[in-house]
């Protein structure tokens, strides 16, 4: 039918053809003309919202997030169409949305729960917990932020756009970013796009929707890693806790600036939204200039809540609920298979991110030692590895040592399933965070986070961090040996789930499991009984 009606449309004389179309044009004009025009629904905060609460200044409806728009008013949440809206012409792209952490930023459970006992259990939340919250949901929340629903007397409604966590049109309409600020330091002009009095008038001016909802090449920002920056830059105001900003608790954007990607021009769009990451950051490493192609499944590093293999129940339960357009623009089956997806690219993307190898394995002729490197390299990402909210993404290195029979005689590093927790002795690179009492803050409570220090900081992109390992051998060892290295990631501390329980949002009985990135062996043969030795390695 569809192929008929073209060859139908095409196959009309010039003048009828335009006569046709621009008989619609008029059409759609007269509509224009006939119906209402859209409603004035600008916020004024004392007339609309009187019992919003403003502990940081009149002035200042967002703060701490750095969100703005141009005018510096709130969003009428009855104004702004949901994700599900678009997708009723741009399916394939909110499908993919749908699948990706974008879509579930605030109803992540590990994260929905995280926010809650910053604002309502932590030492700094006593005061304006709430509003300070507003720093967080920020980038979690924009629709929520922006329309002024975080707040304690709320008379937002709940409606669709609010449970979108990063939706569509928080980011296609953004003016302007400042991604070194973070927080979500983006102006976005919702309340300047035009409301058309129908949907269908959209196809009498495709070039006012393209330049209102920021198409590429209306909107170089589209493309630009500014953008992304402006929520993966994160420092904690004095507005929620202490005398100055609590620097560097995400990086992610300034680790790119300094890197040889941003120097080349390579953006986070052209890996995080291409159709395979993978392959597009295996062709960057061996020198060539690969296709720009254009995915909304923005891939990450969260494989948790895109694994398939969870139970239906509980994955549902980790995200949030079902996704916004589902059995309206798809159903069960499609979602779970694009999901399927999804959590494929993510674990690619993850597993080509790192290189690791096993050099320089001998034995010291002074202390009898084997001793070794195990050689980590940031070979793929364009930001340091790991990168985020360092005080729960890192990765650890898993050492085992065996003799010529086969037996293992030194393991560190091992993952321990039952308790959810690695070695401690193992090399890791994570941000430890401590309290004004020093004790550890490992829930993500930040709000009360007073230190950060690294175990051991992260790799810059193309750069390598060499452990080196000393091993005392058994006397009745014999080579023989075999040293074997893996790197672990994991996406948060065990410690993150006891917030669902203490916010009462029930039990998540599930181990956070780690993720293998890589794996290495080495293996020290002896030229003489005796003797130090040459390395071969596997």
């Amino acid at each position: 039918m569809k192929r008929r009606f073209h060859e139908g449309l095409f196959s009309l004389p010039l003048s009828r053809f335009f006569l046709v179309s621009g008989g619609a044009l008029l059409l759609f004009a007269l509509l224009g003309l006939l119906l209402p025009p859209p409603p004035d629904l600008r916020v004024e905060i004392e007339r609309d919202l009187p019992l919003y609460s403003l502990p940081f200044g009149k002035d200042l409806p967002f703060y701490p997030a750095e969100l703005t728009t141009p005018d510096n008013k709130l969003v009428n949440w009855r104004a702004i169409p949901g994700s599900r809206f678009c997708g009723e012409c741009h399916l394939k792209e909110t499908v993919e949305w749908a699948t990706s952490m974008h879509a579930i930023s605030d109803l992540d459970l590990v994260y929905d729960s995280a926010v809650r006992e910053n604002s309502d259990a932590s030492v700094a939340g006593k005061a304006h917990g709430m509003e300070k919250g507003r720093w967080c949901e920020g980038c979690h929340n924009p629709m929520g932020v922006l329309t002024g629903a975080v707040t304690p007397a709320n008379s937002v409604q709940e409606v669709e756009n609010l449970e979108e966590g990063a939706s569509c049109i928080v980011c296609h309409t953004a003016n302007h970013a400042e991604p070194l600020a973070g927080n979500g330091a983006l102006e976005t002009d919702i309340n300047g796009v035009f409301r058309y009095a129908h949907p269908a008038l959209l196809a009498a001016a495709p070039s006012r929707h393209a330049r209102d909802m920021r198409a590429l090449r209306e909107a170089p920002l589209m493309g630009d890693a500014a953008l992304c920056g402006a929520c993966h830059t994160e420092i904690r105001p004095p507005a929620v806790n202490g005398a100055t900003p609590l620097m560097s608790l995400q990086d992610t954007f300034d680790e790119w600036r300094h890197s040889p990607y941003a120097r080349q021009g390579i953006q986070c769009q052209h890996c995080h939204m291409a159709e395979d990451p993978a392959a597009f950051v295996r062709a960057l490493k061996a020198g060539k200039t690969p296709k720009k192609t254009v995915s909304h499944r923005f891939i990450g590093n969260n494989y948790l809540l895109s694994n398939v293999n969870l139970p239906t129940g509980l994955l549902m339960k980790l995200r949030g609920g079902s996704p916004a357009g589902m059995n309206r623009l798809f159903d069960r089956a499609t979602f779970m298979k694009e999901l399927g997806k999804t959590h494929n690219a993510v674990i690619a993307l993850l597993q080509e991110a790192a290189e690791l190898a096993v050099e320089n394995v001998f034995i010291d002729p002074e202390s009898g030692e084997l001793r070794f490197v195990a050689a980590v390299t940031n070979a793929g990402a364009g930001h340091a590895l790991p990168t985020g909210p360092l005080d729960q993404r890192y990765l650890w290195l898993e050492i085992e040592v065996k003799d010529a029979a086969g037996n293992t005689f030194f393991h560190q590093g091992g993952f321990d399933a039952e308790k959810g927790e690695e070695d401690l002795a193992a090399t890791r690179w994570i941000k430890e965070v401590t309290d004004v009492e020093g004790n550890p803050v490992r829930r993500h409570v930040l709000f009360d986070a007073q230190r950060l220090f690294y175990t051991r900081k992260p790799i810059p992109p193309r750069e390598t961090d060499r452990v080196e390992y000393r091993v005392p051998l058994p006397g009745d060892a014999q080579g023989p040996f075999k040293v074997t290295a893996r790197l672990w990631y994991r996406i948060a501390l065990q410690d993150i789930l006891e917030n669902i329980e203490r916010q009462n949002l029930g039990k998540i009985d599930v181990i956070l499991p780690p993720l293998l990135l890589k794996e290495a062996s080495g293996s020290l043969i002896l030229v003489n009984p005796g003797t130090t030795r040459q390395a071969a390695l596997d």
